[in-house]
């Protein structure tokens, strides 16, 4: 098997779009304000984002595939995704609603939601081509450093932060295109989803926060 082979399926792996919430829940518990939270309130919330939006989707497909409504686990095949998604939509909308009752701050609340409407166009537009997952949830974790960096919501700068994130998605997009399993066009089209579904709500509602003076 080729070096170029295993190595993408390494970081396609390591970066399954199964495991995005918990990475942008890391990132905003240590690279935003957030970081002088107790470290148990962390661990809990961290926890909790694991647990919704990783262990029970995965469990999901899991019966999904037992019950003959998915064959490959892993849904290489465009038509057995609805489902999943949509487990996957419903627990990030449930985790969005968590935030909100442990009044974590309303731009990470938007960042699940913001995740659930990425979902909800991969689960539309999956009808009748396959947007990349993967390039999604990179969009998604490049767009939440983006917006930590620009609100100034971060304890520091952020910019090899979001270089190094801009390169990861380079490194996932491309790992991709290497497996055959998404187009240049679909791995794009997956990046902008994700990016501009988690950074535009944030960013409109950081404009709306901020006193007009004339």
């Amino acid at each position: 098997m080729k070096f170029s082979i295993i190595l993408a399926r390494i970081f396609s792996a390591l970066f399954s779009p199964i495991l995005m919430g918990t990475y942008g829940v890391l990132i905003a518990m240590f690279l935003s304000y957030l970081c002088y939270s107790p470290d148990k309130a962390k661990l809990i919330v961290i926890a909790v984002t694991f647990v919704a939006t990783c262990i029970v989707p995965v469990i999901g497909i899991f019966l999904l595939t037992h019950l003959g409504a998915v064959k490959d686990p892993m849904l290489n095949e465009r038509t057995e995704r609805f489902w999943p998604y949509l487990i996957c939509t419903l627990c990030y909308i449930g985790t969005g609603i968590y935030y909100h009752f442990v009044h974590a701050p309303q731009w990470l609340c938007l960042f699940m939601f913001g995740g659930a409407l990425a979902l909800v166009i991969l689960n539309f537009v999956n009808r009748w081509w396959k947007i990349s997952g993967h390039a999604t949830g990179m969009g998604a974790l490049c767009a939440m450093v983006f917006f930590l960096m620009s609100s100034g919501n971060s304890v520091t700068s952020l910019q090899w932060e979001f270089v190094t994130a801009i390169v990861l998605a380079g490194c996932v997009c491309t790992s991709r295109l290497i497996l055959g399993r998404h187009t240049l066009l679909q791995t794009a089209a997956g990046f902008l989803n994700g990016f501009l579904c988690v950074f535009l709500p944030a960013w409109l509602l950081q404009a709306a926060a901020i006193p007009s003076f004339h």
